[in-house]
């Protein structure tokens, strides 16, 4: 099977409960839900204009991809890995394509897999992700709406916060069962607002809820 590939680089998770993990960090391009706030829009349209043949010529911060197979994944990311175990999977918003076969790959190969997805797609459900993060985006241009099975087997929600209306959002995903029982929360200030950031910060308290301060752009980290 066949992936379009934006980017591959090591990184560190600067976000929600794997803070500070050294990984592989696999982004995928193409993203129809439109999210205002995005900080990798470039990843969003599946242009032909900027489609290359050659893998290592789509690398980088742009909106240039190329079609790759599973083998051509692994081979580039054996190459830059090292004693990094960890792939992370984003966009891009990956689950919309269908992740088992590259799972299958990196797992044979010793890799564990984690991905970010917005929860309005599906193809990491029965993908064998070993550590699945849904960042819920409701209401967003694209007119995607969330979907209940994309929740199922999550460890971890990483919710956008700008007010206090994003927090009576997710209160509704909780009782409505959509996030369950024993999922870990993790509440992510939108661009670093200290507004955002004290309103995250009250209540992950009253909650015992976590904290999120995406640290890899404190830290001037790619």
């Amino acid at each position: 099977m066949k992936y379009p590939v934006n980017d591959i680089y090591p990184a560190i998770q600067g976000e929600g409960c794997q803070t500070g993990l050294a990984m592989v960090m696999l982004r995928l391009q193409g993203c129809p839900v439109g999210c205002p706030f995005c900080d990798t829009k470039e990843t969003w349209a599946l242009a032909t204009e900027f489609q290359k043949r050659y893998l290592p010529d789509a690398l980088g911060t742009n909106p240039r991809w190329c079609e790759a197979e599973e083998m051509d994944i692994l081979r580039l990311i054996n190459s830059m890995s090292q004693q990094t175990r960890w792939i992370l999977v984003s966009g891009g918003e990956p689950a919309q394509y269908n992740l088992q076969p590259l799972v299958y790959s990196l797992h044979s190969n010793g890799y564990k897999v984690a991905i970010e997805t917005s929860g309005t797609a599906i193809g990491h459900v029965g993908a064998g992700f070993d550590w699945i993060t849904i960042s819920p985006k409701m209401d967003m241009p694209g007119g995607y709406p969330l979907k209940p099975l994309a929740f199922e087997k999550a460890h971890e929600i990483k919710f956008p916060v700008g007010k206090p209306e994003d927090i009576e959002d997710l209160l509704k995903l909780i009782k409505l069962g959509v996030v369950k029982e024993g999922t870990a929360i993790c509440l992510q200030p939108l661009s670093l607002s200290p507004k955002a950031t004290k309103l995250c910060e009250l209540t992950a308290q009253q909650r015992g809820w976590r904290l999120s301060v995406q640290v890899h752009k404190l830290l001037l980290l790619r």
